[in-house]
């Protein structure tokens, strides 16, 4: 089958690899019809001999597709269902999951990366490929519904594995209340899903987006529904935020870079009291500086977290079936899975306005 690998750092190639085969009863094979390039796949591919990243390895952690073939413990799929997987594989049974924190699965794990392979056997691959296999089916699939079956909705369903979740996640850990500013800082698919969910769903007075590509941000007003954009390359985007909100700061900032500057700029544009959510990785890369006395004496909240997005599932998929919101707007392209280089090389470079690629085997 063909499919997308890790070879070495820095570099992805696309060729034939061998077909995924049911290892446990409580797994099932997906045919992928659709799958998403993540900047968190950039992570892995760019810091591959550190995280661990073996050659060879398909990538990928988002993905849609129709059940092949299911495991004889396997009750919530069967054979012939359209699904979205949850980007992280979980079993949906143990303590941190039956408490809606999915993303603290005992035995839960990342398609796609090295993380958490022992929680699910030797051949925990990713989806941008034509095949997947999906250990602890029963947790980690969700039927679409039957509108959504006839597969011209998969780029509507795809942004729920992770993206728009990730968005959503920031939003709802941001405790933005009716009539406050939010800001979202990050102009990637996740800040554009940030900017959507916030708009969309918490019923904000403005979402100002701060970013560094006109185009991204030009596309976040027409598409993704922020009411102000500031490019931090080019504007203070701490003195801006302030002239907007009386000199007083935003009240609810989504921050989904998360490195010292962006977690730096998020506390000194943050009104007194407010509330911060990070869902970037960057602190993972670099040191980051420690805000507990700024936040103490401001009060402020900071929620860090990975997204639970086998939670959400139940709240974002009636959301996203009725039109009121519609997540597919994030893909910029669409390529075959054979272009899947291209497709990497459009989202590092960010070529054209590029902010998402989706790959269709």
């Amino acid at each position: 089958m063909l499919a997308t690998y890790y070879h070495e750092r820095s570099e992805i190639r696309v060729g034939n690899l061998p077909e995924p085969t049911i290892l446990s009863d409580t797994d099932a094979i997906v045919r992928v019809t659709l799958a998403g390039i993540c900047g968190a796949d950039f992570d892995f591919i760019n810091n591959g001999p550190e995280m661990g990243v073996p050659q060879g390895m398909r990538m990928g952690h988002e993905f849609v597709g129709i059940v092949e073939a299911v495991g004889k413990a396997v009750h919530t799929v069967k054979v012939g269902d359209r699904v979205v997987a949850s980007a992280m594989f979980v079993d949906g049974v143990c303590h941190h999951c039956k408490r809606d924190l999915p993303s603290a699965c005992e035995h839960g794990g990342l398609f796609g990366s090295p993380l958490f392979v022992q929680h699910g056997g030797s051949d925990i691959q990713g989806g941008q490929s034509e095949f997947v296999r999906v250990p602890y089916a029963n947790g980690s699939l969700f039927k679409l519904p039957d509108s959504f079956t006839s597969g011209s909705e998969d780029h509507k369903a795809l942004p729920l594995a992770d993206n728009f979740a990730t968005g959503y996640h920031g939003a709802l850990n941001s405790n933005i209340l009716p009539g406050e500013t939010v800001v979202v800082i990050g102009d990637g698919a996740v800040g554009q899903s940030a900017v959507m969910a916030a708009a969309k769903l918490f019923n904000p007075e403005q979402v100002i987006h701060v970013g560094r590509y006109d185009s991204r941000l030009a596309f976040s007003k027409q598409k993704s529904g922020a009411t102000h954009t500031v490019n931090g390359k080019t504007q203070d985007p701490i003195e801006y935020v302030k002239s907007l909100t009386n000199g007083y700061g935003a009240m609810s900032i989504i921050d989904t870079v998360g490195n010292n500057g962006s977690i730096g700029q998020a506390m000194s544009m943050a009104h007194a009291g407010g509330k911060l959510s990070v869902l970037g990785f960057g602190h993972l890369y670099e040191p980051v500086d420690a805000p507990y006395p700024d936040a103490l004496f401001r009060n402020l909240t900071i929620h860090t977290g990975v997204v639970n997005v086998a939670a959400y599932m139940r709240t974002l998929l009636p959301i996203v079936e009725s039109g009121q919101i519609d997540p597919s707007v994030i893909f910029t392209d669409t390529l075959p899975l054979a272009e899947a280089k291209q497709g990497y090389d459009l989202m590092m470079g960010r070529s054209a306005g590029t902010v998402k690629v989706a790959l269709k085997p």
